[in-house]
Order: C-alpha cells, then structure tokens, then sequence
C-alpha cells in the first residue's frame, strides 16, 4: 500500500447547480513535499458546508485509487474531492475502525463518504466525463466511496509514503464487528434486507463510528422499529 498523492483545496465559486453560484472546496489539487496534518486536516485544505465536511471525525477523506478506474475518471488525483489517495486497498477491505499509519500520521476510519450532489455536477462539468449513465447513482449503488477518518496522531506525511493498515482486533476491542465501509455504506444508503438492519445495530454501538452517521443510524433504526410494530 501507498500513499499515491496527496491533496488540498481552496474554496471557489462554481456554477453548477440551476446557473446559481455555490461554494465549495470540493476540488483538491496534488501537491508535492511534505505537508502537516494536524486533528482537524492537512495544512491549507478549505472546507465550504462545515456541517456537512470537516471536524475531528472527519478530518481527513481518502480514496483508493482504483476508484478513478472503476468510474473512468480521467481527471488528476483529487479530482473526487480526496486528501490522500492510497493504492493497494478499498472499500471492500477497509472497516469501520481500523487504523492507517501513513508517514508519521495515524488515521482512524470513522464512516463512508455520504455523496451529495455537488460531486455529480462537479463530475458531469468536466468534458473527459464520457461514462454511460449517472455518475452519482452508479458511484452510490457500487458503494465505492471512499472513506474518512480523524486523526489519532498528528504528523507530517508525503506523496510516495508507505501506508501500513492496522485492522482493528475484534478480540481486543470487546466484541465490536468488522464493519467494511462498503458494507456499511450500502446499508445506511439502501436498508434492504434484514441483514442491512442488524449491521446497522452493530454500527451504532461502535466506538469509531462518527457522531454524524451515529444520529443519522440511529434515527434510522428509530423509525425501522416504529415501522415494524
């Protein structure tokens, strides 16, 4: 596994949505050197919808790279709104609180990327896009869509760092589940089964979980069990 680029963004003004002008960071461009990623994100990263992006539980977005191919993009690194991009693993793999050390920076997964329609526009603004279809519904539906994690400890990394995955040890941490992200994306997205709920259940209780998909999981659960009565 490696780090494979590394990527910040300014907030700009795009017009996307109905010719209305809206903000947003969601591009990142690679840059080169070390760079500083402290609990809150790299150094010179901007966020437009705090509420939405951000924070100590979703301080860093990464993607696996082999994401670009699965959905044809063409773009540079970054383009999918990605701090660190990393080879050798995906969201079949990856699991709910399991740690990346990635030069001297330790992450820990907290929840899927939740794609709104801002990476939609972004993605069918571009002229390379030539895929068939909607690139939002197909990127949900695959449940290929990157991860975020917080910051355990702070650090300094670079593009062409070695990123060492560290699962979590089911043994040592009281039972909790290994939860892919893929997974748990497809259940809080879709809940089609009985098997989404009970994975659902075991999310909610999980200590790396973050606050944000925690209420949004649990409001879910709230309204499944009303509904089951």
């Amino acid at each position: 596994m490696e780090l494979i680029s590394v990527n910040v963004g300014k907030v700009e003004r795009h017009q996307w949505k109905d010719g209305d002008a809206t903000s947003s960071g969601l591009y990142k461009s690679p840059v080169h050197g070390l760079v500083h990623v402290g609990l809150m994100g790299l150094d010179e990263d901007e966020q437009a919808d705090l509420k939405n992006h951000g924070g100590f539980d979703k301080a860093v977005f990464v993607m696996p790279a082999d994401n670009y191919k699965l959905f044809h993009i063409h773009e540079p690194y970054g383009f999918l709104g990605e701090n660190l991009t990393i080879s050798g693993i995906d969201e079949t793999q990856i699991c709910l609180g399991d740690h990346l050390q990635v030069g001297s920076v330790l992450l820990e997964v907290t929840q899927p990327r939740s794609p709104c329609w801002k990476l939609g526009e972004h993605v069918k603004s571009v002229p390379t896009w030539s895929a068939a279809g909607n690139f939002l519904n197909n990127y949900s539906e695959s449940g290929r869509v990157g991860f975020y994690c917080r910051v355990l400890q702070e650090g300094i990394l670079q593009k062409g760092d070695p990123v060492t995955w560290l699962p979590m040890e089911v043994e040592l941490s009281h039972g909790y589940s290994r939860i892919s992200i893929k997974d748990l994306f497809l259940a809080r997205q879709f809940h089609k089964s009985e098997k989404d709920w009970h994975l659902l259940r075991a999310a909610e209780d999980h200590p790396a979980l973050s606050l944000a998909w925690k209420k949004s999981i649990h409001n879910l659960l709230t309204d499944h069990a009303k509904h089951s009565l």
